[in-house]
């Protein structure tokens, strides 16, 4: 990329392949903030040759990419309801030097960061019987009756085992809560989760 051409001429629309994760989109949407590292990328200015299949590949985790495309499309800060990702977009934000979108997350973190921790299993789309909750945090170690957050649900995050390695790695104590068909599924450890841990096949909290 750092070799300059004379001129270099891109398709009004680009793909973009992010981490494994592919994206379609404009360039006028990719300059739209004349500071940043993808506009630097797209202005035409330096060699981009893209991948085989025509997209144009970025080494970085596209998981939470969307949000920077929908970011630079509207201007404007948009998350679901819960949102507990934010920091890392924000990470995401800085490396792709988009300034706006990082200010615009330091409120989004600030009111994350003073959010009281949650009762066990608040949160759970599964575990939605009082007396079973109940009986389940009597089976758990003192020290975790309280202070309890969301870290994953693959419904909401994606299946993918790197996405569920991303969020639950060095977490310290966790439960973990599967539903396949109409049976339901656990397991508590102290151990945190790691790479090298064995990743169930489908998770959901």
């Amino acid at each position: 990329m750092s070799k300059k051409l004379s001129q270099v001429h891109f398709s009004s629309t680009v793909k973009l392949d992010v981490g494994g994760q592919h994206f379609t989109t404009t360039v006028q949407t990719l300059t739209k903030d004349p500071n940043s590292m993808l506009a630097a990328m797209f202005s035409g200015k330096f060699e981009m040759k893209p991948s085989e299949d025509g997209s144009f590949f970025i080494d970085r985790d596209g998981t939470h990419f969307r949000f920077i495309l929908n970011f630079l499309r509207t201007g404007k800060l948009t998350l679901p309801e819960g949102a507990t990702f934010t920091k890392e977009l924000e990470e995401e934000a800085e490396f792709y030097q988009i300034q706006g979108l990082v200010d615009a997350l330091k409120p989004a973190n600030s009111a994350v960061e003073a959010r009281t921790l949650g009762e066990p299993f608040a949160e759970s789309i599964i575990l939605t019987n009082v007396e079973e909750q109940r009986v389940l945090r009597s089976w758990l170690p003192e020290a975790m009756a309280g202070g309890w957050r969301l870290l994953f649900r693959a419904s909401r995050d994606s299946y993918a085992a790197s996405v569920f390695h991303s969020k639950c790695d060095n977490k310290g104590h966790t439960v973990t809560v599967v539903k396949s068909g109409g049976n339901i599924f656990g397991g508590f450890t102290e151990e945190p989760w790691t790479n090298q841990s064995a990743t169930p096949s489908c998770l959901a909290w």
